[in-house]
């Protein structure tokens, strides 16, 4: 029996991916560092710029991060797009959406010297000229606002709903069933924003989430780019019942007949 793996072996994949880049993504980037875990930051660049802030319905000041802490703060973890501006795209034309995408992966790229291949949506619009543009602007993946509550990796990498919000009711639920999960490649990919663990006081609980996946050997810590390359690479694999075929670029990782294997590119 063939069963697919992550690399290293690793049974599960853990993604965390936080958007709009505020001032509580310093203390958080400091505790994914301290655990060894990898994370996803959508940013917009526009409104990093003026450091643009808002006040929360529990009167909390919500403000972004300045442009200039972008390279350093988010070192070793993925920086994807949001837009320049967080607009409501649904308000938007095709070119203006365009704009909007295409504009925040050239400063950010230019913030970072590294490409970003990676764009999550603001608010919950979504429709077929958003994911033409995120092709068109050069992205691998584009993420929505929608939430599966499964541990599935997704199967369309331009409409991809992440597993939970941690602000929803049932996020402890299912954090808690992804350490029992047996599902093959199983993928616990929270969402949301730095500043909600303020807001929810839950700092705390975060952190013990994160130091048990850290501890946990089955777990991989991965940022969205890396399951993206990763599952379609395993998608090209060839798995017959005496052979595994990788025609892929990248070393895939299997378990057969209970020993845990590493299948290296043809090429």
């Amino acid at each position: 029996m063939i069963k697919k793996l992550y690399p290293g072996g690793k049974r599960k994949a853990f993604n965390i991916t936080y958007d709009d880049g505020v001032l509580q993504d310093v203390r958080f980037v400091a505790l994914m560092d301290k655990y060894g875990l990898k994370g996803t930051f959508n940013l917009n660049s526009g409104l990093m710029e003026t450091e643009f802030e808002w006040i929360h319905p529990n009167g909390m000041v919500v403000k972004r991060l300045p442009i200039s802490a972008v390279a350093e703060l988010y070192r070793g973890h993925e920086v994807a797009s949001h837009t320049l501006t967080h607009p409501y795209l649904s308000s938007l034309t095709e070119a203006q959406i365009m704009e909007e995408m295409a504009k925040d992966k050239e400063n950010l790229e230019r913030l970072t010297g590294l490409p970003v291949l990676g764009f999550g949506g603001p608010f919950h619009h979504w429709g077929p000229e958003v994911v033409a543009c995120a092709k068109r602007c050069g992205f691998e993946y584009a993420r929505n606002a929608e939430e599966r509550y499964c541990y599935a990796p997704p199967e369309d990498y331009y409409h991809w709903s992440a597993g939970t919000y941690h602000v929803m009711p049932g996020f402890r639920d299912f954090v808690e069933g992804f350490f029992h999960t047996e599902e093959e490649l199983a993928l616990c990919q929270i969402v949301g924003h730095t500043y909600d663990l303020d807001v929810e006081d839950m700092w705390d609980h975060m952190e013990s989430v994160l130091k048990r996946v850290a501890e946990d050997e089955d777990i991989l810590s991965m940022t969205n780019i890396e399951l993206v390359r990763y599952l379609k690479a395993m998608r090209m694999a060839v798995i017959r019942e005496d052979e595994i075929r990788n025609p892929s670029d990248l070393p895939l990782w299997f378990e057969k007949d209970g020993e845990v294997v590493c299948v290296m590119p043809e090429g």
